[in-house]
Parts: structure tokens; C-alpha cells; sequence
């Protein structure tokens, strides 16, 4: 079927209906039961169309994954090459981009968990592939706690303690919003404050404070 040739506006268009339909039918059905009639559905166009733009599931898949990610990193890579010399700065920045990035995709955590427990070394590939370059942030660490600003630990860990501690309360809401809070109201509010409680949490327990060490 021939389509009418499109401006670039257009195309943008479509495409991000696309993939916002895409999305929520993965989310309803993972990778496996998700469907490119279902997709197409969902974007109220024929699957045609569809293939128009997305020859294959496969392809739609790594586009929503990397698009995800790639809107995440540019803040934590622009701290770490304007200046990497006050760690808290970095800090902030991973935070910031986790949160911020959780804000606006709330569905992305069990996404990822799922798709890690259908192939693992597929996630790991498509994430590096997005620019995520966790050396950056390993030898920002590494040589902050060489200057004495941070507790000296594994920098692996620490990163796993800072993406833990944005990530899970969004990943588990289910149950922590029905322990822990009284409405959703409250845990909305609860998550608002998430940058702020996480930058200060991870600074009082590994920075070390070089104007009074002691």
C-alpha cells in the first residue's frame, strides 16, 4: 500500500502515537504477548500504517527502550564534563535524572523487570547502546573518595544504593502505598519530595563534609 508522501512534522507525529500505544500494550502485555494489531488498535490506525513506520515489534521495542533512557542521561553527562570536581553536583544530577525521568514514565521500572527476566543481556546491550556510560559516573566517584570527599567504598555499590533507593518506591507502590500511606494523595506527595530526601540521605551518609572532616 503506498502512503502520501509526509512532512517531517507529520512523521514525528505519528510516530510518537505510535509509540505511546506501544507502550501501554506492552505494559498490559509484555514483550511476548504484545501484539502489532493490538499496537495498531491502540493508535486508532491500520496495522499498515503501522508497518509504514515500525517493520517489526522488535524495532518498536528498542526505540521506546533507548528514547527512554536517552532522555535521562544528557543532565548526568553535562555535570560530569562542566565540572565533576564537587561530587555533590554529581550526586544531585543522577538523582534529579531518576526521579524526574520515574515523574514522567512511572510504567518504565516494571517494564524493565520484566524485560530483564526475559533476556537480561538484551536490556544491558540496549541501555549502553542509549549512551548511558556508567564508566563516567564510576570514575567520578572513584576519584572523589581519592580527594577525601567521600566515604571510600565500592562505587558500584554506591550507584546501586542511589538508583535503589529512586527507583523502588515508584517500582513497589502497589504495597507501599497501601502499608504506608493513608490515600494516594499522600504518596504522590510522598514521591514529590523524592529528589530532595534522596540527595540529602545519600550525602549525609557518604560525603564527607572537607571544611570540618572531623
Amino acid at each position: 500500500m503506498d502512503y502520501p508522501q509526509k512532512t517531517n512534522s507529520q512523521d514525528f507525529s505519528q510516530e510518537q502515537l505510535i509509540l505511546d500505544a506501544a507502550m501501554k500494550v506492552f505494559m498490559r502485555k509484555g514483550y511476548d504477548g504484545a501484539r502489532m494489531q493490538e499496537i495498531a488498535d491502540e493508535a486508532g490506525m491500520n496495522k499498515a500504517l503501522l508497518h509504514y513506520y515500525f517493520r517489526s515489534k522488535e524495532q518498536l521495542f528498542q526505540k521506546i527502550f533507548k528514547e527512554s533512557f536517552r532522555k535521562f542521561w544528557p543532565t548526568i553527562e553535562l555535570t560530569l564534563t562542566i565540572d565533576n570536581s564537587d561530587i555533590r553536583k554529581v550526586i544531585r544530577a543522577i538523582v534529579d535524572g531518576y526521579v524526574t525521568m520515574l515523574e514522567t514514565m512511572p510504567y518504565l521500572p516494571n517494564f524493565i523487570i520484566g524485560e530483564i527476566n526475559r533476556n537480561p543481556g538484551k536490556v544491558a546491550d540496549l541501555i549502553k547502546d542509549s549512551g548511558i556510560k556508567p564508566q563516567a559516573i564510576i570514575t567520578a566517584l572513584t576519584q572523589a573518595m581519592n580527594r577525601g570527599e567521600l566515604v571510600r567504598m565500592n562505587p558500584h555499590e554506591l550507584i546501586i544504593y542511589l538508583i535503589g533507593l529512586c527507583v523502588f518506591p515508584v517500582l513497589a507502590r502497589p504495597l507501599i502505598g497501601q502499608m504506608l500511606y493513608e490515600n494516594n494523595e499522600a504518596y504522590q506527595q510522598f514521591l514529590a519530595n523524592r529528589c530532595e530526601s534522596v540527595y540529602d540521605f545519600i550525602c549525609r551518609s557518604v560525603c564527607i563534609d572537607t571544611n570540618n572532616p572531623g
